[in-house]
């Protein structure tokens, strides 16, 4: 009797399925096992012998595929060290797991290199079945040998270090170089090392230190830099002058710091303060000895020199000039008419209108003042101001009739208070006019003959501000 079609399509569909997918499987398997960029060596777990390679491994050694089949792992030149071989082997077999970090393989040429050698059992269709995964590290090795040897130069450059140089971890010392254990003095590296970082920092600064610290670690902040005061050994404490920074070190956050004992330096740049102090102590009262002398050719304004400074330098702030211009103007202004001690005497306390010829002789102090302060080294336009301080903004002036911008600031700054002083103080041919009269002259040239800033800072500082002149005396 004919067999049912039905009952043999039954039969047979499901076989031809799995026959297709195992097929499919073996491929896959295939492809993957041919186009693997890792070593493999399929060995049978029993003789031990190699029963398939990969193109890979036969590229890496340099044997042919038919040097591996049927050997015996120990068999092959690549696995130069037979009894460790077959140690191996059996380890294998009992454990069902071999794992070497660094193995030697010779290649066909006697070129050692090294791999990473991982060798484990399964079964397969019944049959224990050992897959060898080799990968070679040669390159990986060199690498790491490289990095090794730029991390020991590097650590020689740290601890040869001028400055101190500290790694916390976990708020302890993981690291501290010579120097830095030097400054800090607390029984040498080895007495740093694990130490509380908090342990050496002065108590009225460790809220300070503790507070950078937490910002760096939370990453608020990058990086700082900031002082302390590290309590050393004993009694003895430091000025610490330190830069920190976040950072990994051995795959674990860190806080890198360096350090300089600054105590020395803060002291040599107080002394430089200090110093500098004095020396302009010094120069100011040889400017005003200057002023002195000059005041001792004419009597009669003895304090318009130091007035005018006051002034200008009232002016000066008002206009918002910085404090190195303002030391400047106050100089200028004590030495404006210096060139006054070339005109005659009778000339500069003539009681009466002085004539035409008198006025020309009387106009050269501005240029005699030039004349002498130009040879001395000032950091301002002391001679400069000198020269300009009777020139005014329309050309009117003298000695170079200069207009506008052509003058110096600060030359238009002294005019208008030479104006209000003199104007203002007694003279020999007339009676002190007053305050408000110095004023309404500066008012009545404002844009004219007088720069019209300086005039309006000149009226706030008198109408707003209530300037005083200052009481003087002959050493003031």
């Amino acid at each position: 009797m004919p067999k049912d079609p039905a009952l043999k399509s039954g039969i047979t569909a499901p076989l031809e399925t799995s026959t297709k997918a195992f097929r499919s499987s073996e491929a896959r398997y295939r492809r993957l096992f041919e186009a693997a960029q890792d070593g493999i060596l399929l060995i049978n777990a029993d003789t031990a012998q190699i029963e398939d390679v990969n193109p890979y491994l036969i590229s890496l050694l340099g044997y042919t595929h038919s040097e591996f089949l049927g050997k015996k792992l120990w068999e092959i030149g690549a696995f130069a060290d037979i009894a460790e071989s077959r140690r191996m082997f059996a380890e294998l077999r009992e454990k069902g797991y071999v794992r070497y970090e660094n193995l030697p393989l010779l290649t066909s040429d006697g070129t050692q290199l090294e791999v990473e050698f991982v060798s484990n059992t399964y079964d397969c269709e019944g049959m224990t079945v050992v897959q060898c995964n080799i990968r070679d590290i040669s390159e990986r090795r060199l690498i790491e040998a490289r990095l090794h040897s730029a991390e020991d130069k590097f650590r020689d450059v740290v601890d040869q270090a001028i400055a101190g140089v500290l790694i916390i971890q976990d708020y302890k010392v993981s690291y501290v170089n010579p120097r830095a254990a030097a400054i800090l003095n607390q029984g040498g590296i080895t007495g740093m090392i694990g130490t509380e970082y908090l342990s050496w920092v002065a108590e009225n600064d460790r809220g300070k230190v503790a507070s950078h610290m937490r910002q760096l670690l939370d990453g608020k902040i990058h990086s700082v830099a900031f002082e302390f005061t590290a309590q050393v050994q004993g009694a003895v404490s430091c000025l610490v002058g330190a830069n920190a920074s976040y950072a990994i070190h051995n795959d674990h956050p860190a806080i890198i710091f360096t350090i300089q004992d600054i105590t020395e330096k803060n002291s040599a740049e107080e002394a430089i303060r200090r110093y500098i102090i004095e020396l302009n102590a010094s120069f100011m009262s040889t400017v005003k000895v200057a002023t002195i002398i000059s005041e001792m050719r004419d009597p009669y304004t003895a304090g318009h020199e130091r007035r005018v400074a006051e002034i200008a330098c009232a002016i000066g702030a008002e206009l918002g000039l910085d404090a190195e211009r303002l030391v400047g103007l106050r100089v200028a202004g004590h030495l404006h008419d210096i060139g006054k001690i070339t005109i005659p005497s009778e000339i500069l306390s003539k009681p009466g209108k002085i004539i035409n010829i008198e006025y020309e002789f009387l106009k050269m102090h501005a240029q005699a003042g030039y004349d002498v302060l130009r040879e001395v080294a000032f950091p301002w336009p002391v001679a400069l101001v000198a020269l300009q301080h009777h020139e005014r903004m329309d050309g009117s002036g003298y000695p170079q009739k200069l207009r506008g911008e052509e003058i110096l600031l600060e030359s238009r700054i002294i005019a208008v208070a030479d104006v209000v002083e003199a104007i203002s103080s007694h003279r020999p041919y007339r009676a002190a006019l007053g305050i408000d009269a110095g004023l309404q002259e500066i008012q009545r040239g404002r844009g004219t003959a007088y720069d019209q800033e300086v005039v309006d800072a000149c009226l706030r500082v008198f109408q707003e501000k209530h300037f005083e002149f200052p009481v003087l005396d002959r050493l003031t």
